[in-house]
């Protein structure tokens, strides 16, 4: 028994051990981290001479979402994909124009994922801006996609890889159908909904795109299309139309190039060097100098350089910009989400501020609860009834709901590419009662009126509910094209030919008078200081912002981002197999979101351009 009790007290000694380890390593992780918090760190400098390195990663978006400091350390944060903010991008190319430290930019697209139309000619028109100060652009990627080529059309000189490519492919819109899949299930999806081109409802009601989707939707696509290789042609002096033919007869090109993408990007013009990265770090080396270890290029990284020239003059009049990014719904939630009442707290912190002199409602969202949308429009009227004068900045799309919130703004500015209108309204409630009659499940019973059971799942919808839902539909129609018609000054009348849940695109929509300029962000801010006739401001972002402790704890973890260019990345290009499964796993979870009270929505599926 007494070697029994000695091996019994080893093991207690030892778990006490373990947990006097635990707790040490705790404390000194928090002595760490205290000292990191209370210690004034030095700001990053600005090398003289230094090439700014521009090189997004991930998706580009409005805000960025914001994670746990410790999930990067996590095995599954590594399927997750990262995000750049398109503000970022551009403050930092708007600083480095005038700033003598920075004698050029190189520009890698390695590791971008993609944005939406008007991100990325708002990235052209900051790389062009830069451009006008006389500082050079590099393009320096291994490979270049149809979004990363935009970009790298404006550099002075693009390198790519010998065994790299460059392969555009035009722009399209591809939804899911469901019918079949709903029949197999014998599902029962009644579906409510006022406009001809209102195609958010189509999944659930065809196999297939139907003729006046496809004619709508190949309008826009054609539209911004046109726009994306316009600007690849200027930038490199080609004649106009040579993309589309480039990719029309794509095969017999690389035929000619003896199958090889490398030598085809040359012979059409596309790239000016096939190199390897050893070949243009010396090249820019001998240009612009070498970093202290001597094994590349006199660098800065643009987060590095975002953080160096952080402390910006602040002025006592602001512009508030509340941001409106996807899908529209009830409730609270996170930036990756138009929670109608997070927005509606922020416009609210945002008029209540003596110091609001203007309210930029920037959005970039496709719709969803036509109730959520009211309320946040609502909002901004209070702000207007105050005297704030309220500009509408769309960026990427602003369809359906994301035009809803924007209608009665003072002033609307949409970029030519931003993907707008979408001016409809559905319900949709599925029933199950022959999905569960294949599986010998009935549902019966009594209830005191006609319509007692009727949102029950399990029951088929009777012709009395049917009646309210539909009436109701087209109610929330009308009072749409009230809000649009007061809205842009328009006749109900007018409004009604030109919305039917139809897509345009910005310059389109400028010309039907749904939006009022073509410009943007900066455009509308502009707008905003000069309605709200002030000179001197800034521009205050309302937005989640993590904590002193999080931001440490982030520093920490990542204090080598923007040190050593190219092995700062960790993660390569997403599988196009894993991109998929996220995007469906990315309209699943819009779907299970669709939370409207009333159960009107105003969504536009189609308005995800790829």
């Amino acid at each position: 028994m007494k070697g029994i009790w000695v091996i019994f007290k080893s093991i207690g000694k030892f778990i006490q051990g373990l947990g006097t380890l635990t707790l040490g390593v705790l404390v000194l992780l928090f002595i760490t981290f205290f000292f990191a918090a209370t210690a004034t760190k030095p700001l990053p400098s600005v090398p003289e001479g230094a090439v700014l390195v521009l090189a997004p990663t991930g998706a580009v978006v409005e805000q960025i979402a914001l994670k746990e400091p410790f999930d990067s350390l996590l095995p599954e944060s590594q399927r997750q994909q990262t995000q750049t903010s398109i503000y970022d991008v551009t403050t930092a190319l708007k600083r480095a124009k005038n700033d003598d430290r920075i004698s050029a930019l190189a520009l890698n697209t390695d590791y971008f994922a993609g944005a939406g139309p008007s991100h990325l000619h708002t990235m052209v028109a900051a790389i062009r801006d830069f451009k006008s100060s006389g500082k050079k652009v590099y393009a320096i990627s291994t490979s270049y996609g149809q979004s990363g080529y935009i970009l790298a059309a404006e550099a002075d000189k693009i390198y790519m890889n010998p065994y790299g490519q460059i392969l555009m492919t035009g722009l399209g819109s591809y939804p899911l159908y469901f019918k079949g899949f709903l029949e197999n299930i014998s599902a029962t999806v009644n579906v409510f909904k006022v406009g001809t081109y209102k195609a958010a409802v189509e999944p659930f009601l065809r196999d297939d795109m139907s003729p006046a989707a496809k004619e709508a939707n190949l309008a826009f696509l054609g539209s911004i299309w046109d726009q994306h290789t316009a600007s690849v042609e200027q930038s490199r002096g080609m004649e106009a139309g040579s993309i589309q033919s480039t990719i029309e007869s794509l095969g017999d090109k690389l035929r000619a190039a003896g199958g090889d993408f490398g030598q085809m990007a040359i012979d059409t013009g596309l790239v000016d060097v096939l190199a390897a990265r050893n070949v243009w770090r010396k090249e820019l080396s001998d240009e612009y100098g070498s970093n202290e270890d001597g094994d590349s290029f006199n660098q800065i990284h643009y987060k590095t350089y975002l953080k160096a020239t952080g402390n910006q003059k602040k002025h006592r009049k602001k512009i508030a910009v509340i941001t409106a990014q996807g899908p529209i719904v009830m409730g609270s939630g996170p930036i990756t989400q138009t929670a109608a009442e997070t927005v509606v707290g922020y416009i609210r912190d945002a008029r209540e501020n003596s110091n609001t002199a203007a309210i930029v409602l920037r959005i970039d969202s496709g719709g969803g609860s036509a109730f959520a949308s009211e309320l946040i429009r609502q909002e901004l009227v209070a702000a207007q009834a105050q005297g704030i004068k309220v500009i509408a900045s769309m960026g990427p799309v602003a369809a359906s709901g994301g035009y809803w919130i924007a209608a009665t703004a003072d002033e609307i500015w949409a970029a030519p590419t931003t993907i707008t209108g979408s001016i409809g309204i559905f319900a949709m409630i599925p029933t199950f009662e022959k999905s569960l009659d294949r599986i010998g499940v009935h549902s019966d019973g009594v209830g005191t009126t006609p319509f007692a059971d009727a949102f029950n799942p399990t029951r088929a919808m009777n012709g009395g509910m049917k009646d309210l839902v539909q009436q109701s539909i087209e109610a929330g129609y009308g009072q749409f094209l009230s809000l649009v018609a007061k809205g842009r000054n328009m006749t109900v009348e007018d409004v009604d030919k030109i919305a039917q849940g139809r897509v345009w695109a910005g310059i389109k929509a400028k010309e039907l008078g749904l939006v009022d300029h073509l410009g943007g962000f900066d455009d509308a801010v502009a707008a905003a200081a000069t309605a709200a006739g002030i000179e001197d401001y800034s521009v205050v972002f309302y937005r989640d912002k993590p904590s002193k402790w999080d931001q440490v704890i982030e520093d920490a973890l990542n204090s080598s981002i923007g040190t050593k260019y190219v092995s700062a990345y960790a993660a390569s290009g997403q599988n196009q197999i894993i991109q998929q499964a996220l995007d469906f796993k990315k309209h699943a979870e819009f779907l299970l979101n669709l939370n409207d009270p009333m159960g009107r929505y105003v969504v536009c599926l189609t308005c995800e351009v790829n």
